[in-house]
């Protein structure tokens, strides 16, 4: 009985194609492989993300925002829901320091999984009577940037483990024209979780970037950039 080898029983008509054969098949495999652990592992992180906290209204992550030099960040917004809004930012609260919000679990966690944490200081428009504008302002920043330190030392007593906070001074809000109205919603209390970032990203720019790239799904973005004495600036205002 003749022997046949592999290349005969395949109806190749080489032993060399039927060694090309066997290594594009075994290349094929692997990168299935490779295509599938991938998907899976970008299925794993989002659903390992923890869940949106009660405390917050508006929930949203900004992927791949760069800076000028094309270094990325990821990001994650917490816009406070109106009720924890009015406990954070009560001038009682964040003046004196006489009472902290207790964070849920679920917030805890969600700021756990964070490589740095930028809490959002702001000022309403409303300016003291008989005190000028630009007096007036100036004390408003200065309150806006107490916010921003009073909400980091809140989310620092929740952490686990040491997280570089940031306390980014949004300031004043500018005034607003027409009848009397509400300015509580100007109060705005936002946290902003870096996810990650490329080494040596601009944290600043690269924030920016996002706020400007994402202002239609989140209109406080904009708001933010343009409504407010000191984040409408080229730079941020960042406080000690």
């Amino acid at each position: 009985m003749p022997t046949t080898d592999a290349s005969s029983s395949r109806g190749w008509r080489s032993r060399t194609q039927a060694v090309l054969w066997s290594l594009s098949t075994l290349a094929a495999v692997v990168f299935g492989g490779a295509l599938a652990f991938a998907t899976v592992g970008d299925v794993w992180n989002l659903r390992a993300a923890p869940p949106t906290p009660p405390e917050v209204k508006r929930d949203l992550i900004v992927k791949g925002a760069a800076d000028a030099s094309g270094r990325q960040a990821t990001f994650r917004v917490l816009l406070f829901t109106d009720e924890f809004r009015w406990r954070l930012s009560s001038a009682d609260t964040l003046e004196n320091g006489s009472a902290s919000p207790v964070f849920t679990p679920e917030m805890k966690s969600v700021l756990n999984t964070a490589e740095e944490i930028i809490c959002v200081g702001a000022s309403s428009e409303e300016i003291a009577p008989g005190v000028a504008l630009q007096a007036g302002r100036a004390l408003e920043e200065r309150r806006a940037a107490r916010r921003a330190e009073q909400i980091a030392v809140w989310v620092r007593s929740s952490l686990v483990k040491p997280i570089p906070t940031r306390k980014l001074n949004a300031g004043h809000h500018l005034p607003t024209f027409g009848s009397a109205h509400d300015t509580s919603d100007q109060r705005r209390v936002v946290i902003i979780l870096v996810l990650d970032h490329d080494k040596g990203a601009n944290i600043d720019e690269a924030l920016r970037t996002a706020m400007a790239s994402e202002s239609v799904r989140a209109p406080i973005f904009q708001t933010l950039l343009t409504q407010y004495s000191l984040a409408s600036r080229p730079r941020f205002t960042w406080t000690q």
